[in-house]
């Protein structure tokens, strides 16, 4: 299994990269995943409101939604990678799209040299996205265009990447990007609104003490509230 992390600042092209090296690889009979990395804190995969929600907050541990043509599992908990990507047994390829903290080696897709260089590290194998169009802007290693170039690129990433096997050193994250500020933001623009949160705030007292709420605990709780009134 060929493991790759594919990262860069936001609109900088890393889905349109992935998904040009996944049609590459299906195109040579090979078997591919992706997994993207989520950044808003408040996302899940499920509603609120669905059973399967309740299922897990009533204390089940694993939790499977089968639908006619998809079966989805849903964890309390982050999984580490190891067991991420025990998952894909059989994939000859696993494409991460925006995970920094892998230990894996690194495509950076960017939009220019300021926001490109900050996110290389010592893995980084190539640059890709927006910045890979633009000749004339000086880069340190090769870059792809995956749109027109993806078969070049995938031919570079099985000259330079060994096979690895899913295991415990990688669960070890690697530290964040210094001078990176952007990239954690998730896309839904709920970061935008902290300052409203706060203005929302909500208090109770838990045996005798006042407790203040984070954002995301008081609209759990609100959730809560109201399930608790539709089921009367």
């Amino acid at each position: 299994m060929k493991i790759i992390t594919i990262v860069g600042i936001r609109k900088s092209g890393k889905t349109s990269t992935v998904t040009a090296l996944v049609e590459a690889i299906r195109r040579r009979g090979k078997r591919v995943g992706t997994c993207k990395t989520v950044f808003c804190p408040t996302f899940s995969m499920d509603k609120p409101t669905s059973n399967t929600a309740k299922h897990r907050r009533a204390g089940s541990e694993l939790v499977c939604a089968r639908a006619k043509f998809e079966t989805t599992f849903l964890y309390p908990e982050a999984l580490p990678l190891s067991k991420v990507l025990a998952a894909y047994e059989g994939c000859d390829y696993v494409l991460l799209e925006g995970d920094y903290e892998a230990p894996v080696p690194r495509i950076v897709c960017a939009h220019a040299r300021e926001d490109a260089l900050p996110r290389m590290n010592s893995r980084t194998l190539a640059f890709a996205g927006r910045v890979s169009q633009k000749p004339e802007v000086e880069l340190p290693l090769p870059r792809f265009n995956a749109l027109c170039s993806a078969d070049a690129l995938l031919d570079y990433i099985d000259e330079k990447i060994p096979d690895i096997a899913p295991c415990a050193l990688l669960d070890d994250p690697l530290p964040p990007v210094a001078g990176v500020t952007d990239d954690g933001f998730c896309q839904c623009g709920c970061h935008h609104h902290d300052k409203q949160h706060e203005k929302d705030a909500l208090e109770v007292r838990f045996e005798g003490e006042s407790v203040a709420l984070t954002p995301a605990q008081r609209d759990t709780l609100l959730r809560w509230i109201k399930e608790a009134g539709h089921e009367r």
